[in-house]
């Protein structure tokens, strides 16, 4: 699957606009151009190939990226690989657990110890889950499910939303005490 088009060649070469286009090659005196070029991006287990844009020198072929343009990259394949593979998005990841009323460590645990951090990152889209993962955060929208990761894991889960508010035991009340013997 490739990412490209126009709108992607577009928003590729926009956000690399201030960079190269068109500048000397301090080497041999040509100037760089705008160019584009297929790559494949490996991530979490999966692959994309999306287009990104590059810039090349007109004499002699000198070829530099910018960071934007392979971030650019990344994101485009990331999108892919959610794409093709069907993966929670970082706002479905964060809704399934704010849902839950889960911090980002109680669901770190529940996920076989994934560090707080990881958790964090596939919400903000910084980090891209596997499909193991994937199917794990998916799984703990059944309740049963949930409850039997939880015990396995030592977390403490909230009351399920609707349930009825836990009975605490009441006090016992004393036994009425026996007549003293004379």
């Amino acid at each position: 699957m490739v990412a490209s088009g126009p709108a992607a060649r577009a928003t590729l070469r926009a956000m690399a606009v201030t960079t190269l286009d068109n500048h000397l090659h301090r080497f041999c005196g040509g100037r760089y151009q705008a160019a584009d070029e297929t790559v494949t991006v490996r991530l979490s287990g999966m692959q994309a190939q999306v287009v990104r844009g590059l810039f090349r020198c007109a004499k002699c072929g000198d070829e530099q990226r910018t960071v934007e343009q392979r971030d650019a990259a990344e994101q485009a394949a990331v999108a892919a690989m959610r794409a093709a593979h069907g993966l929670l998005a970082p706002k479905e990841i964060r809704r399934l657990r704010e849902g839950l009323a889960l911090t980002p460590t109680q669901l770190g645990e529940l996920l076989y110890g994934v560090p707080k951090g990881i958790v964090e990152g596939w919400e903000r889209g910084r980090y891209l889950q596997n499909r193991e993962a994937d199917a794990l955060l998916r799984s703990l929208a059944d309740r049963a499910t949930l409850e039997q990761r939880a015990a396995r894991a030592g977390v403490t889960l909230p009351a399920p939303p609707g349930a009825p508010a836990p009975v605490e035991p009441a006090a016992a009340e004393p036994a009425p005490a026996e007549p003293a013997a004379v």
